[in-house]
């Protein structure tokens, strides 16, 4: 086998942030009022998505994000904010509950747990991270986990992947291949970094690569069988 050394990203790749965001994200809008609409919804997503990518590319700290992005969402609305503090505590305790594994992630980490040497690369906050991965019955299968949070650096720089590669004991990053749905962190940080990469895509159309072109594309995590062993392999 090609590869001994697997990083997987886990929102999006093995689990549903989405639903797990949707339903922290319905709590906040219950107490403190905001209208039940799916633009509410959306605007939300957006505006943290916009925060997330732009403390990927250095143009802003966790601090800043986590202190701004209820801020200007209540803001937005005209909903008045109760505080520093208050409704980023209510929403990663109700993210941290957001566990919602997508199709296949247990059993295909399961089945490579047995013959490689899974690590889990996750940029987040560590509470909420380590509470959902917790009550998905995940962590037995992963010999590492790396939190950004944790970590002090976040994917895609090459502190993040350095710290990894350190970890692992520096092997021969043509062992190594990163797992994951974003080409601005996961993917980028991995052709950054010279290791291999695979772009999961399970909803929605393969995008036509330009600037970040992943080693391999996938649309479900069965096929990391077929790239992974070097052969079909039958799903139990």
């Amino acid at each position: 086998m090609k590869y001994r050394y697997l990083l997987f990203d886990a929102d999006q790749t093995l689990f549903d942030y989405n639903k797990a965001q949707r339903q922290a994200l319905t709590s906040i809008m219950d107490t403190y009022g905001f209208p039940k609409e799916e633009e509410v919804y959306k605007y939300f997503h957006s505006l943290n998505d916009g925060l997330w990518k732009q403390l990927e590319k250095g143009e802003l700290t966790r601090d800043e994000l986590l202190n701004t992005r209820f801020v200007r969402f209540f803001e937005a609305y005209g909903v008045s904010y109760p505080g520093p503090g208050i409704v980023e505590e209510h929403y990663i305790n109700a993210l941290s509950q957001g566990c919602f594994l997508l199709p296949d992630a247990e059993m295909v980490c399961g089945r490579l747990s047995r013959h490689f040497h899974l690590s889990l690369v996750t940029n987040g906050i560590t509470r909420a991270q380590n509470g959902r991965l917790d009550k998905s019955g995940l962590r037995p299968y992963f010999q590492h986990i790396f939190i950004s949070e944790e970590v002090g650096a976040d994917k895609p720089s090459e502190a993040f992947f350095d710290k990894v590669y350190e970890t692992l004991g520096c092997p021969d990053k043509e062992s190594m291949i990163i797992i994951g749905d974003s080409l601005s962190s996961d993917i980028r940080g991995g052709v950054n970094f010279g290791i291999h990469t695979c772009h999961v895509v399970l909803d929605g159309d393969i995008p036509e690569y330009k600037e970040i072109q992943p080693t391999y594309t996938i649309k479900e995590l069965k096929e990391l069988f077929t790239i992974l062993y070097e052969q079909p392999v039958e799903t139990e």
